[in-house]
């Protein structure tokens, strides 16, 4: 039985010691080491937070868009992009959405919210164009991921503008039907896609047309799992797929991860899908109150959302 665990755990160590999968992932990041920069546009000044850094050369952009009533401040203490960017080179991004939202092609979502007129589309790419300029960005290395209202935004930019991307990413987000319907991306991006299937907020298996909520009908979504096939399909990846249990990590929280694959893809490039079982709209390896993580359809802390993102944004050239 002895010989038998220790095999088990030499084969287990390689994914054990991988950031993504760590016990102890890297710390989150602090917006106070960060450098805030503002840009002139139409709709008045619009802001963003950025981590240059100091090494000559063109580095990759990972730029990251926070989720609903939140700001760059806010996203940049939840995920460890920031500390990852220091030790991995790459420059990390963080724009802030105009009152805490972004424009992501919805419409009003809320009951009395008049709908955004907002360009975040133009502003975004204004945020790239910036860094590359001023920070020695690559722009043939730049990687876009959102979280919630950030990865609707991500997915409407995507099919907006994939020409200044290498990669993207939506996180705890559902293709819209209708974004579904018009959407043309310029180029194949090679994409990843976080869900939770027990998340409260935007269900897993998507929302029926006429659904109601928060006083106003809500656009019908795409289900998880299609929302991955849509850009995988759009990256011309191979249509099939792999499947693999990640290592439940902790215990504790009730769930565990799993990654689908799908390889292929244009330029030798692979597309991912992790499938939170168990948990919510939270993104994982985030530390929240009990309340809150019920409230939310709970929480995994069996993988780093930072150190995922990262991991195959830099397969991607």
């Amino acid at each position: 039985m002895r010989y038998g665990l220790a095999i088990l755990i030499l084969l287990l160590a390689p994914l054990l010691r991988h950031p993504a999968l760590a016990a102890d992932f890297p710390d989150k990041g602090n917006p106070a080491s960060a450098t805030s920069r503002s840009l002139t546009t139409k709709y008045g000044r619009r802001d963003y937070l950025v981590q240059p850094l100091a090494s000559p050369g063109r580095h990759p952009v990972v730029v990251l868009l926070h989720g609903g009533t939140q700001d760059a401040r806010r996203i940049w203490k939840q995920t460890s992009l920031a500390t990852l960017g220091k030790t991995q080179g790459f420059i990390f991004v963080a724009p802030d959405g105009i009152d805490g939202h972004w424009n992501d092609g919805r419409g009003s979502t809320i009951a009395g919210d008049a709908p955004s007129t907002a360009d975040d589309i133009g502003f975004i790419k204004a945020v790239i164009a910036d860094v590359v300029a001023r920070d020695g960005g690559d722009a043939a290395r730049v990687y876009l991921a959102g979280v919630s209202n950030g990865g609707f935004m991500a997915m409407h930019f995507a099919c907006n503008a994939a020409e200044v991307l290498a990669a993207g990413a939506n996180l705890i987000s559902n293709l819209p039907a209708e974004e579904a319907r018009t959407c043309r991306p310029r180029k194949p991006l090679p994409w990843l896609s976080l869900n939770g299937t027990t998340d409260a907020i935007v269900p897993f298996e998507g929302q029926p047309p006429g659904t109601k909520k928060r006083g106003v009908v809500q656009p019908e979504l795409l289900s998880a799992d299609a929302t991955f096939a849509f850009f995988a399909d759009k990256a011309g990846c191979a249509k099939a797929m792999t499947a693999q249990r990640l290592p439940d990590i902790d215990r504790k929280d009730g769930s565990w991860p799993e990654l689908r694959e799908r390889t292929g893809c244009v330029g030798g490039a692979r597309s991912l899908y992790y499938v939170m079982h168990d948990s919510g709209h939270i993104t994982p390896g985030l530390k929240v109150g009990p309340l809150v993580g019920r409230a939310l359809g709970g929480t995994s802390m069996d993988v780093d959302t930072g150190s995922l993102l990262w991991d195959f944004f830099k397969t991607v050239r």
